[in-house]
């Protein structure tokens, strides 16, 4: 078999772990492998010289098990930590586990462990990871030089004409059980007259689950889109919105790519009280509108008002999000090296 001197992998291509494989492997020079482990795929991630996990939550064991094996061959592992979050939660022995688990391989020779989430912004992570970084879905869209704006599509389009002069709000992305769409659905069904001020729009994939809160949504009077979206829809559609749905339910609580990609594009986003995005909005600076999950009132307030009560806050502009670009690929580089 060929070897391959540089791979970074992720198991599966949903959600944002694809855009991961993209960015990075671009970035890096490497190649970009995903599926299942078989044995090709584990000779290609014990053979390589320097290995990237994109993600390495969706198989710890494997990502333990090809860290100890690649430590004891003197060769150099990175892996994003997406979830350390779970190493804190009270009440299961599986989150102290796992807890003690990555206390442990921050001391392997070889292996660099990342969160998505800068210690600046969760100091604890620093107890599981050897760094803390912001996710690249926070900086993706800047290519060196400034952000490049995406353009504009059919959907986008259809929406905004839709929208009329109302504000748009936009929730995107895959629309799993814990994007809070029932806390949206309620305060829209509470709250009647939102609809003449702001459009709701809520585009994606959604599952059993999120589909009969589509309907609630629909019925309340937002456009429902149910269906997967190109990058290029879901770029556009952020970009076109004045308001970004990211305020999730409390058990989701880790970086978010619609909120970076928010933030990259000037749009505002709406966010849970006490959350981890919360915490970095606040740090750096981010308009956005704070809200506490489940509180339909406040929200409505948001969705008819429309503005951030800190209108002197900006944001980062194209000069920081570089600084976080280049700050992820000076770590991820130096782990790669040995050199952390």
């Amino acid at each position: 078999m060929q070897i391959v001197n540089r791979v970074v992998y992720v198991k599966t291509c949903g959600g944002h772990k694809g855009s991961y494989l993209v960015t990075l492997g671009e970035i890096f020079g490497m190649q970009k492998a995903f599926g299942r482990i078989d044995t090709k795929m584990a000779y290609k991630l014990l053979a390589c010289s320097e290995l990237l996990f994109a993600t390495l939550d969706e198989h710890i064991f494997s990502f333990v098990f090809f860290s100890l094996a690649r430590s004891l061959l003197g060769k150099n592992t990175v892996a994003l930590f997406l979830r350390p979050e779970q190493c804190f939660l009270p009440g299961k022995a599986k989150y102290r586990m796992k807890w003690l688990l990555f206390r442990a391989l921050r001391h392997l020779p070889g292996l660099t462990v990342v969160t998505i989430t800068p210690f600046n912004v969760v100091d604890r992570y620093a107890q599981v990871a050897s760094a803390g970084v912001h996710d690249p879905q926070y900086w993706d869209l800047h290519d060196g030089m400034s952000v490049l704006w995406p353009k504009e599509t059919s959907l986008s389009a259809h929406v905004r004409s839709m929208a009329g002069r109302k504000r748009l709000c936009t929730a995107t992305g895959v629309l799993n059980a814990g994007k809070g769409l029932e806390f949206l659905a309620d305060t829209l069904e509470q709250f009647p007259e939102i609809k003449e001020h702001t459009q709701i729009v809520v585009a994606g994939s959604a599952n059993a689950h999120t589909r009969s809160l589509l309907k609630r949504l629909s019925d309340a009077g937002s456009i429902v889109v149910d269906r997967l979206l190109s990058d290029a829809e879901l770029l556009s559609l952020i970009g076109a919105s004045e308001l970004i749905w990211a305020c999730y339910d409390p058990r989701y609580d880790q970086a978010s790519g619609i909120f970076g990609r928010a933030v990259q594009l000037g749009s505002v986003p709406i966010i849970r009280e006490g959350a981890i995005v919360s915490r970095l909005a606040s740090e750096s600076g981010i308009p956005s509108f704070q809200v506490r999950y489940g509180a339909t009132e406040q929200l409505a307030q948001v969705l008819i008002a429309g503005r951030p009560t800190t209108t002197d806050l900006r944001g980062p502009g194209a000069v920081e999000i570089g600084e976080w670009r280049r700050d992820f690929i000076e770590v991820v580089s130096a782990g790669l090296a040995g050199k952390t």
